[in-house]
């Protein structure tokens, strides 16, 4: 099984970049570890239909080593587990690590373990598994720290392995698109009242000053995929603001 740790950022790295990305752990450290016992009950039918496309895209099969990125409560990771691979859940919050782990064994899920690691400091052994996954977590990320993910699941995938991100996809509004896709969120919050005004100005001033949200495009992710090497890089839209792009390590000649 894979060598999995908690490491340190690249010693070239400036002290400011250090510092914010440092900031931003700890931000999503607390956020994730006080919701974690209503996260899975608060998730709606759009995000449960990315996550199985998710699991549809990754040609999951027996036998296979599998990652999963901000694991969260374990929706990727137990589905995974449950059609035969060994997965590895990968969260920021221990609460989270531990609900997953729990709900694997209350299953008779053997093959599923967790490490509680920032995503941004993860190392694995190279060429050690198959698929690495992440399901609404690297949106979170600071844009370097999302180049430096992919670039670092490239090393660990094995020739052939593939990677998954289904997230939260869209730009600054720049586009007819993204302002779409902006004013169908708008509306779908607005029905709900005073609460759906709230969740408005809230994730309003998340999106402006990215302090939570920093969500890229779809082409700006695929431009990472293939600056990393992988090939076969397709995007996929699934509903309104999130889309799974996949690519494929290239096998070795």
């Amino acid at each position: 099984m894979s060598n999995l740790s908690g490491g340190s950022q690249p010693s070239n790295a400036s002290w400011g970049k250090k510092q914010t990305t440092k900031m931003s752990i700890a931000t999503q450290r607390r956020t994730w570890t006080r919701r974690a016992d209503t996260w899975d009950r608060h998730n709606d039918a759009g995000m449960t239909k990315v996550a199985a496309q998710a699991i549809e895209a990754s040609g999951v099969h027996e036998g296979m080593v599998c990652v999963d990125l901000g694991c969260g409560g374990g929706r990727l990771a137990l589905e995974l587990a449950r059609r035969g691979a060994r997965v590895i859940g990968v969260d920021v919050s221990a609460a989270m690590v531990d609900r997953m782990v729990a709900q694997a064994q209350s299953e008779g899920l053997e093959h599923v373990s967790g490490i509680v690691s920032p995503i941004e400091h993860l190392t694995i052994d190279p060429t050690s598994v198959d698929l690495v996954i992440s399901n609404y977590a690297l949106h979170h990320l600071l844009d370097a720290d999302k180049a430096k993910v992919v670039n670092a699941a490239f090393g660990w995938l094995r020739p052939g392995g593939v990677l998954i991100n289904s997230d939260m996809m869209l730009g600054r509004g720049a586009t007819t698109e993204d302002r779409q896709v902006i004013a169908s969120k708008i509306k779908v919050m607005a029905k709900k009242g005073i609460p759906g005004y709230w969740r408005i100005l809230k994730n309003a001033g998340r999106y402006i000053f990215r302090l939570r949200e920093r969500p890229i495009t779809p082409d700006a992710w695929m431009q990472l995929y293939r600056a990393a090497g992988f090939v076969e890089v397709t995007s996929q839209n699934v509903v309104a603001e999130a889309n799974v792009v996949k690519g494929v390590k290239p096998e070795t000649k």
